[in-house]
């Protein structure tokens, strides 16, 4: 039986269209992308080598047979799809092992080219605040930051209760996978967490990455009723009428809900792509760097809809 494999990749400038249906992206920033990551990449291979952690002598273990076009291209399939990695690598020529492994390989130099969000980690309780990733004022459009998080199904984790209940979401009655994500009030994304186990409450999550104290003083934090507990630890604003002084909670908790649902229709966005819509069945160690990849991408969409409708 004959395998039918896709065009190459380098015909993609004939066929633009190929690349938008199969990463979500097209084809004239796709190839910017590449370009980028091309200046990139020995720069980026020579960090990798040098680990301190690295076994392997610089230059041993397995060379890439494809371009690193060839190879980005099938990442970026498979994140948009989420079919099997042996039928995405049957469509490039590539094996199953070199989709896994590009995956571990090439997110981070995505990443790097990409505007994708920071990272937030679990702080620990010896790190002190001044050693924060803290978030410019300067990115906030109206000083103003949307807090949510969402969660993903994953396979029932482990072998013991005590791990499969660390993953059992209670809301979703399933095994999860939940990221916070952070955003202003014009749709970008700005900072997600690193991925938890999703038993742990979306507050709790909170004050594991410290969000609050990553925030520049003044700015304003919409979240929902999963952050109940987070009023103790901000200033409140109350609003009122001018002329009467009653307060008018019904007319701001609408505006508030108009605001806030702008954090959810990214979290929608995110979610076109299959990887992080579906049921995720790659290693967990990968899957925040998949995650901000994402969002990366769902940035650069975001910034050409907003472009276009400027011009």
């Amino acid at each position: 039986m004959n395998c039918i494999k896709c065009k190459p990749v380098n015909e993609g400038c004939q066929y633009p269209a190929l690349i938008r249906a199969f990463t979500g992206v097209p084809a004239e920033e796709f190839w910017d992308m590449i370009e980028k990551m091309e200046a990139k990449l020995p720069d980026y291979e020579i960090g990798k080598h040098t680990q301190e952690d690295r076994k392997r002598a610089m230059g041993a273990g397995r060379k890439f047979d494809q371009s690193l076009a060839q190879r980005t291209v099938s990442v970026l399939s498979y994140l948009r799809l989420h079919i099997p990695q042996l039928v995405i690598g049957l469509m490039f020529g590539l094996t199953q092992c070199d989709i896994s492994r590009d995956l571990r390989r090439l997110l981070p130099l995505i990443n790097s080219v990409l505007p994708s969000p920071e990272v937030w980690d679990i702080q620990k309780d010896n790190q002190e605040s001044k050693e924060l990733v803290t978030l410019p004022a300067e990115q906030l459009a109206n000083d103003c930051v949307l807090v949510d998080a969402t969660e993903q199904h994953v396979y029932r984790p482990g072998k013991s209760n005590e791990t499969r209940k660390l993953y059992y979401s209670g809301k979703k009655k399933i095994f999860t996978i939940k990221t916070q994500m952070l955003t202003d009030d014009d749709y970008h994304i700005l900072a997600i967490s690193v991925s938890v186990p999703g038993a742990m409450h979306d507050k709790k999550l909170s004050d594991e990455v410290q969000t609050l104290e990553r925030l520049p003083d003044g700015c304003e934090v919409d979240a929902d009723k999963g952050y109940q507990g987070m009023v103790s630890q901000v200033s409140l604003v109350t609003v009122c009428n001018p002329e009467t002084g009653i307060e008018q909670q019904e007319e701001f908790n609408s505006q508030l809900s108009a605001i806030r649902v702008r954090v959810e229709h990214c979290i929608g966005w995110v979610k076109n792509w299959a990887i992080v819509a579906t049921r995720f069945r790659c290693s967990h160690l990968i899957y925040t760097s998949v995650m901000q990849t994402v969002c990366g991408l769902v940035n650069v969409q975001t910034r050409r809809w907003q472009t276009a409708n400027r011009c």
